[in-house]
C-alpha cells in the first residue's frame, strides 16, 4: 500500500517522545483498568438513556497505555487515509515523524478516543486519564463514568450515522489524490484544501456537531455527583476534543479550538430545547439532515427546513 505517512516511522516517533504517565504499582494500575471497564459499560447505558438511541453492535474496550494509545490511533488513521498512485520516497518518513511527534503531545491530553475505521474500538488512555483527574483533584468514578460517556456516545453516533465515517475518507481522498500523488509538503496540501472549500465545510460542521452532541449529552448526566466540579475544573483546562478532529483539523487547516465546538453544543442545546433528543436524532438519518454551515449557527434554519 502507498500511503502519504509512514506509519512505522510515525510509531516508532511516538513511542520514543511519549513519557509514561503516572508511576503506579501493579495493583493500582489493575484497580484504575478494571475501574475504567465499568465506567465505560455504565456509560454506554448513560448515553443511550440521555441520547435517546441505542446500540446494537458489539465494540471492543481498550484500556491502553499510552504506547498502546498510540498504536491503536495510527491504524485508525491507516485506515482513514487513501492509497496513493506514487509518492516521493521521503514524504512518508518526514511526514511520519511528524505525526508521531504529534501523537506524542496528544497522548499526554486526550482522555478517549472511538474508532470507527480499524473495528469497533473505544480506547480509553488510562495514563493520562489517572494523570488529569490528580491534577484536577477529582473523583475517580464521576470523572470515569463523565468520559466514558462522552467516547461511548460517539460509539451511538457512529452506529446509527453509518455514513459519517465515509465522508471523512472522501474529503481525506479528494484532498491526498487530487494531488496526483505527487504532494511533497504540507504546504502543498494546504493549497489543495483551499480549493475544497465546500467538502471541507461540510467536514468541520459534522465534526462540530458530533463533539457538540457528546458534550451535551455527557453534561446531562445528572446523576453524576460532583458533575459540577468535573465541568469547571476541565473548562478551565479546555474541551476533551478528540484526537480524530484534532488531528484532522490540523491537517486540514479547520479550527479545532474549543470554540469550534461550542459552536456544536451550542446548536444542540438549541435543537434539543425545541424538540428534545428524539427529535434532535433526526440528524442522523442521512447526510443530507445534517445542518449546513449556516444552520450551525442558525438552528431555527435547520428546523424550519426540517419541518
Amino acid at each position: 500500500m502507498n500511503q502519504w505517512i509512514d506509519w512505522e516511522v510515525a510509531l516508532s516517533t511516538a513511542k520514543a517522545l511519549t513519557p509514561a504517565g503516572p508511576a503506579l504499582d501493579g495493583a493500582q494500575a489493575a484497580r484504575i483498568v478494571a475501574e475504567l471497564r465499568q465506567a465505560a459499560e455504565l456509560g454506554l447505558r448513560k448515553a443511550e438513556a440521555i441520547s435517546g438511541l441505542g446500540s446494537t453492535k458489539s465494540a471492543q474496550v481498550l484500556v491502553v497505555d499510552r504506547a498502546g494509545w498510540a498504536k491503536a490511533v495510527s491504524q485508525n488513521f491507516a485506515a482513514m487515509m487513501p492509497e496513493l498512485p506514487s509518492t516521493p520516497p521521503s514524504v512518508p518518513v518526514i511526514a511520519g515523524a511528524e505525526l508521531g511527534a504529534v501523537l506524542s503531545i496528544l497522548s499526554t491530553r486526550v482522555l478517549g478516543q472511538f474508532d470507527p475505521y480499524s473495528g469497533s474500538r473505544l480506547l480509553l488512555n488510562a495514563p493520562t486519564i489517572t494523570q488529569i483527574r490528580g491534577e484536577m483533584n477529582l473523583n475517580a468514578a464521576d470523572f470515569y463514568l463523565w468520559i466514558a460517556t462522552h467516547e461511548q456516545t460517539h460509539r451511538l453516533q457512529f452506529e446509527v450515522a453509518t455514513w459519517v465515517p465515509e465522508v471523512m475518507r472522501e474529503t481525506l481522498a479528494a484532498i491526498f489524490t487530487g494531488t496526483g500523488g505527487k504532494t511533497r509538503s504540507m504546504a502543498e496540501i494546504g493549497q489543495r484544501v483551499k480549493s475544497l472549500r465546500s467538502e471541507v465545510g461540510e467536514l468541520t460542521t459534522i465534526m462540530s456537531v458530533l463533539e457538540g452532541h457528546a458534550m451535551a449529552v455527557m453534561n446531562d448526566v445528572h446523576d453524576i455527583p460532583s458533575i459540577k466540579t468535573i465541568r469547571q475544573r476541565f473548562a478551565a483546562r479546555g474541551q476533551n476534543r478528540g484526537v480524530i478532529a484534532t488531528w484532522v483539523g490540523k491537517l486540514l487547516g479547520m479550527d479545532a479550538k474549543a470554540r469550534q465546538y461550542e459552536r456544536g453544543e451550542k446548536f444542540v442545546r438549541h435543537i434539543v430545547g425545541q424538540i428534545g433528543y428524539d427529535g434532535f436524532n433526526r440528524i442522523f438519518e442521512s447526510r443530507q439532515a445534517f445542518p449546513t454551515a449556516s444552520e450551525l449557527d442558525h438552528p431555527q434554519q435547520w428546523l424550519a427546513r426540517m419541518a
